[in-house]
């Protein structure tokens, strides 16, 4: 008959081991990383949300384009902007020309980005800035910063965004983000995934292909075959319903890229121009909006309107209906052309 005491003393002796070994074997990572000459990181304009990594470099061009094509109008934002604007039409029908800042797979954060240190440091006096922004966006100040879109933002930032690190800081949460600095100090994590990532990644193809020239071109074929272009479109791509918990104004605005925003085009003179573009309608309606979301809206406007700015809302057009819409919140091509008529005529007042 086994002694339970025994027994659980070596299960508690097992655990112990096992914790020990999920803390200390990793402890080896750094010296893989030296061993393999793993690159040096450094920290970037973001460390209250990601630990070191290489970035793309700031992306200086557009501020001497801006200066040189001195438009009459600039737009802001993603493809919900780039799918609903097209610049040669609206050139056309407001007689000025049209600064497209558009890049698919963005957030707040780089619409501010781009507006701080592209539009205003280019010196150019824009009748009005239009940011396109769907429901809670705006003061969603994680949208679109995940690994997946986060390049994106290196090309509008400088090597420090303080205020920008202090608005993700803020609305994350402070305490996780510490703990996963602290674990990505100790375990180098971040120079250890420059390596390991692509080794795991090509895995597959190395036992598919043992050649490294033609498992190279393997690669390049899978990646452009699995690539976006060859999707299928479907009415669901890219909808993502608003939230109802990200639906409360007073609780995130302060967290948010909005009051920045508004001070910086409030200092340099400018009009700013938020447009809420309307989603996919369902049953020949526009979509549904929750009593919360509703009181978000009422609420947003306000506060940009209280603070100088413009404020324009898409839903609800008669005009806008089913057939100018592609694929999800998208409009088609020929849906872009007749919105950009639309959208000269709601705005008129703005177009003298």
């Amino acid at each position: 008959m086994s002694d339970p005491v025994a027994a659980r003393r070596a299960a508690a002796l097992q655990l112990t081991c096992a914790l020990a070994g999920l803390l200390l074997v990793p402890l080896a990572l750094p010296v893989a990383n030296r061993v393999l000459n793993a690159p040096q990181l450094q920290q970037t304009y973001l460390p209250a949300l990601e630990g070191p990594r290489e970035r793309l470099p700031f992306d200086s061009n557009p501020i001497a384009e801006l200066a040189a094509m001195n438009p009459g109008y600039v737009v802001i934002g993603d493809s919900m902007a780039g799918s609903r604007i097209d610049p040669k039409r609206l050139s056309q029908l407001s007689g000025k020309s049209i600064a497209p800042l558009l890049q698919a797979g963005t957030g707040p954060a780089w619409w501010y980005l781009a507006l701080k240190n592209w539009v205003i440091p280019s010196g150019i006096r824009p009748r009005c800035t239009f940011i396109f922004f769907r429901d809670t966006n705006l003061t969603n100040a994680l949208f679109r910063l995940d690994e997946q879109y986060r390049w994106n933002v290196d090309k509008v930032a400088h090597e420090r965004e303080d205020e920008v690190n202090a608005v993700i800081a803020s609305r994350s949460g402070g305490a996780l983000y510490h703990v996963r600095a602290a674990i990505d100090r100790v375990y180098q994590a971040s120079e250890t995934r420059e390596w390991l990532e692509p080794a795991v990644n090509e895995w597959p193809a190395r036992l598919l292909v043992p050649y490294r020239r033609q498992r190279a071109a393997f690669l390049s074929q899978m990646n452009e075959r699995l690539g976006l272009s060859h999707l299928r479109p479907m009415d669901a791509a890219d909808i993502q319903a608003a939230d109802d918990r990200d639906a409360n104004f007073a609780r995130y605005v302060d967290k948010s890229f909005l009051p920045l925003m508004l001070r910086e085009t409030r200092q340099a003179g400018l009009t700013l121009c938020f447009v809420r573009v309307q989603r996919r309608p369902l049953g020949g309606r526009p979509p549904y909006q929750s009593p919360a979301l509703r009181r978000y809206i009422a609420a947003l406007q306000a506060h940009v309107e209280a603070n100088g700015a413009l404020f324009h809302d898409d839903t609800g057009d008669p005009w806008q209906a089913l057939d100018l819409y592609g694929d999800g919140d998208h409009l088609s091509r020929d849906g872009r052309l007749r919105y950009t008529e639309i959208f000269y005529n709601r705005m008129r007042p703005l177009f003298p």
